[in-house]
């Protein structure tokens, strides 16, 4: 949690409401008819009036002087969880009280919340307790308040907008990609090499009649009742082989496309996001993995510890796409991968726009589809 002072000075605008300029056209109606009929009261009235929008105006200017804005909230927070927050309204005048402000804190997202603040007596301050969500990864260091207030009588409307100090990075969803499992690649295993978890094997493939050997855990029951029904005997599911463990793992992420296809800003956060699930998925496995991107000149950003893979999603809460990506950037990535190393690569370009610029590997390359629905489950299979 940290607490940033408000510190910006910004010009306060000013808007007269519907009883405001009914007011000033009354008042003005006033001392024109008074001038014109040499009556000196109707002009009194008049000038009266606009002596009244003056003051007003000017007390709700000073309405709005000198007060400042500080938030208590987390500078990291994963998307779309809710979030408190404390924003604080201080009046650090000594003689002069506020009345009726509006406070609206705005969020990347865009994501809104406030309200309002009757009476702040001086040198005091008013609390307001928040609870936000930030729908999708951004990183802001700066964030817009908007005080509002129609004191005093209502006749105008003053407006500032303040500039709020709170460093926020606002992590990318995790979604697990789902080629990750429909490839056969990490399909019910364990983190000892080539075995399967307890009774477990592979995706399941159809049923079959029972065999000397066959685990009792893997028989149908309501297929084999209705088979012995028919004469037959028991009946057991049967699977494909679980897939290998690979020893380590790359996780590489570019932008590269050569047919020409559209850039969508939409694509690039879902494979964000699929980066982020991917990462967490293969920590959560027990798989040493790596994070490799363009966005950042091809670094690598181990992600062995929790530590390490919170750092790699403060990497990707920060990416920013990379508009320059080669054919010959991607596959000197890509070569950079060793012999024990599984790739497993994510774009936000269709795969038809890169596969074919990525070399031949001792093992398989793994490319999940961004079409294809995600899983949203992070954590590792339960055994």
């Amino acid at each position: 949690m940290a607490q940033v002072i408000l510190n910006s000075q910004l010009a306060i605008t000013s808007q007269p409401s519907t009883r405001g300029a009914v007011l000033g056209g009354a008042g003005f109606a006033l001392f024109v008819a008074g001038l014109w009929r040499v009556d000196g009261i109707l002009a009194a009235l008049g000038l009266g009036a606009w002596c009244l929008l003056g003051l007003a105006w000017a007390l709700g200017r000073l309405n709005l002087t000198r007060l400042q804005v500080t938030l208590d909230g987390p500078n990291k927070v994963p998307a779309g969880v809710m979030f408190p927050a404390v924003l604080t309204l201080r009046n650090p005048r000594q003689f002069w009280d506020t009345f009726a402000i509006h406070i609206e804190l705005e969020l990347p997202g865009p994501t809104r919340a406030g309200g309002q603040a009757p009476w702040i007596a001086a040198g005091s301050a008013a609390d307001l307790d928040l609870r936000m969500a930030v729908p999708q990864r951004a990183w802001q260091e700066r964030h817009p308040v908007r005080l509002k207030s129609g004191f005093p009588l209502g006749l105008f409307e003053m407006r500032r907008v303040l500039a709020l100090a709170h460093p926020l990075l606002v992590l990318p969803r995790p979604l697990v990609p789902r080629g990750l499992r429909a490839l056969g690649v990490l399909l019910d295993t364990s983190p000892l090499e080539g075995a399967a978890a307890g009774e477990a094997a592979g995706e399941p493939r159809g049923l079959r009649p029972w065999q000397p050997g066959d685990s009792p855990r893997r028989i149908d029951w309501p297929t084999s009742v209705r088979s012995w029904a028919r004469g037959a005997g028991l009946v057991v599911r049967e699977a494909e082989p679980p897939g290998f463990h690979p020893r380590r793992c790359v996780v590489l992420f570019h932008s590269f496309g050569m047919d020409g296809s559209l850039i969508r800003p939409e694509r690039f956060e879902r494979a964000l996001s699929m980066a982020a699930g991917a990462l967490r998925h293969l920590h959560g496995l027990g798989i040493p993995v790596r994070l490799r991107g363009d966005f950042d000149d091809w670094l690598d950003h181990p992600a062995a510890t929790l530590a390490q893979l919170a750092a790699c999603q403060e990497v990707l809460a920060r990416a920013v796409r990379a508009a320059g990506t080669e054919a010959h950037d991607l596959q000197a990535a890509a070569k950079r991968t060793a012999d024990d190393e599984t790739l497993v690569v994510l774009s936000d370009m269709p795969p038809a726009a890169w596969l074919p610029a990525l070399p031949k590997l001792r093992l398989p390359i793994l490319t999940p589809d961004l079409r294809q629905p995600p899983l949203r489950v992070t954590t590792a299979p339960r055994p």
